[in-house]
């Protein structure tokens, strides 16, 4: 260790120098006291924004005592004065770097003096906006650079330049150049890699003048360039690259899609004969399958399926197969494939018969629709379908039912009692109307039954016989009383007969009789008188006259 020296601990030396700093803090204070004392200043306002060539005017005022006070600048200067309040004044400020200052010499102490800050400014005349080295459309996903050209303006610390897509704010830039206070030109880019999105956007940039509080108000006005229109030119590209659809009158195959330039579209399929430039096809005019469609531009291409289905419908029973039976209830069942979910759906039910017809309006549920019947035996062979309304409307097939009922035997053909002459056998027949067709059976005893419509009746037949009409679904049986009787037609007919063979008889006996009388009698030419009229002669003298031919001689001798 030295002579004249002692070690200090580190606890020593931070508290050292502790005090070293606060002895150095006070004595400025002190001195900037004391120099405040001296020369108060007060200038109205402390800081000058001024258009170029615009007028200024500001003063300066002091309390102290002093020898003198002015204003020092290259234009306005105010010659030392013993007033207390003396003002700059320049009617046309055009020094872009002016620095005036006032001063004062008081009684005591050295000469003060206080800077004015003067900041002179001026609006650009022009803001441009060009595209740097292209000209024409933009290409998607390219680079480009856009330039923002500002001409004669100041102070460019305070210019800041502002990139805007639309009304969208993109980029802006601020200059840090403090020292350069005179006019300028600035140029400003700025890379932009543009989408289809920015097809037809409006690119602009815009010059500000950030002068502060102290500026004019309202600020200066924004400087802005005319837009610049962007043609971008894009490939075709389809949102989806399959689409299925429900064919229907109002739906289309729709491939239209945002290009530029424009597409060209070509279709392709295996149902499609002809060539198709459009963009859009009737679905309705197309037949279920894929239809693939290419829309191309100098770019490129890109291509779309659809997938065309039909409405599917089908009708059938709930929880039975087969014929139906009379007066029971079921259900049918309409299921529809292939519709658009976000559609309402109307499905009408149809029944087709000799007698009848129905049509009932059934909203969907669940892609099916049900309807509640109860068959009669005249829907035998009635045919029921379903239909989706639709533009054409789509209908199921004919679903065609069989109605099963119980016999019911004809009873106008099959009297409750006949009669049967002896000797003359009667025939019987049994017929019924049933579904499935009924089997027939006559029963003429506890034992004897005979499978058959018909049944020969003698006269040994039983008195009570009975038909028998039998189905899956039921029977019916009609009962006949046999009545056997004599025929009395035989014995009236001989007895008739008898009477008529002896009638003849007689007949012809008494014919025989007159017949003899006639041609074998004896006559009396006696008293006979020739009548004068007709020359017969009087039989037996009496007036009756027998009919009598004159003969001639000739015939005489003959």
């Amino acid at each position: 260790m030295q002579k004249g020296t002692f070690p200090l601990t580190t606890s020593s030396r931070v508290t050292y120098m502790r005090l070293t700093l606060l002895g150095v803090f006070f004595l400025c204070f002190s001195l900037l006291t004391g120099a405040e004392a001296e020369c108060s200043f007060q200038l109205n306002p402390q800081r000058v924004v001024v258009r170029y060539g615009g007028s200024v005017e500001v003063t300066c005022n002091t309390s102290v005592s002093h020898k003198g006070m002015g204003w020092e600048a290259s234009e306005g200067r105010v010659s030392k004065t013993n007033d207390s309040l003396i003002t700059w004044r320049v009617s046309e400020l055009k020094e872009w770097d002016i620095k005036p200052l006032c001063y004062i010499n008081p009684n005591k102490g050295a000469q003060c003096l206080v800077k004015l800050p003067v900041t002179v400014y001026k609006t650009p005349d022009s803001v441009s906006i060009s595209t740097v080295n292209h000209t024409g459309p933009m290409k998607e996903g390219q680079q480009y650079e856009l330039q923002c050209d500002v001409h004669d303006v100041a102070p460019v610390q305070n210019l800041t330049v502002k990139w805007y897509k639309g009304q969208t704010l993109l980029h802006q830039t601020n200059f840090s150049d403090t020292e350069n206070k005179t006019l300028v030109n600035k140029t400003v880019t700025l890379l932009i890699r543009p989408d289809r999105a920015d097809d037809g956007a409006q690119y602009r940039c815009e010059a500000e003048l950030d002068l502060g509080a102290e500026g004019p108000q309202p600020p200066p006005k924004i400087n802005s360039s005319e837009p610049l229109n962007v043609e971008v030119y894009y490939k075709p590209q389809h949102s989806s690259s399959t689409e299925t659809i429900i064919k229907d009158d109002k739906v289309m195959l729709d491939c239209s899609v945002k290009a530029n330039p424009a597409p060209d579209y070509t279709w392709s399929s295996d149902h499609l004969n002809l060539n198709i430039s459009s963009s859009v096809i009737k679905s309705s005019a197309l037949s279920p399958g894929k239809y693939t469609c290419n829309a191309t531009n100098i770019l490129g291409s890109d291509s779309k399926v659809f997938i065309l289905k039909s409405t599917d419908i089908s009708i059938s029973f709930v929880n039975h197969s087969g014929a139906v039976i009379v007066g029971k209830q079921y259900e049918l069942q309409c299921i529809i494939q292939n519709v658009d979910p976000s559609k309402s759906v109307v499905v009408r039910w149809y029944k087709l018969s000799q007698t009848n017809s129905t049509d009932a309006n059934m909203t969907l549920v669940s892609n099916s629709s049900k309807l509640q019947i109860s068959p009669s035996k005249t829907d035998d062979g009635a045919q029921y379908w379903c239909e989706v309304e639709g533009t054409p409307p789509v209908s199921s097939e004919r679903l065609n039912i069989t109605v099963h009922y119980k016999p019911i035997i004809n009873k106008i053909k099959l009297p409750s009692t006949v009669p049967v002459f002896r000797g003359y056998p009667e025939v019987l027949v049994c017929e019924a109307d049933g579904n499935p067709k009924p089997t027939i059976s006559w029963s003429l005893g506890a034992y004897d039954k005979k499978d058959s419509e018909k049944l020969n009746i003698t006269e040994s037949t039983p008195e009570n016989v009975s038909c028998t009409a039998n189905n899956s679904v039921g029977s019916d049986i009609g009962h006949v009383k046999v009545i056997l009787k004599e025929d009395y037609l035989p014995l009236i007919a001989g007895l008739i007969a008898v009477i008529v063979a002896f009638i003849s008889v007689i007949f012809i006996f008494i014919l025989s009789i007159y017949y003899k009388t006639a041609k074998m009698g004896h006559y009396s030419l006696k008293n006979a008188k020739p009548s004068a009229q007709n020359g017969n002669i009087a039989q037996n003298g009496k007036h009756n006259t027998i009919p009598m031919k004159k003969l001639s001689q000739s015939s005489i001798l003959a």
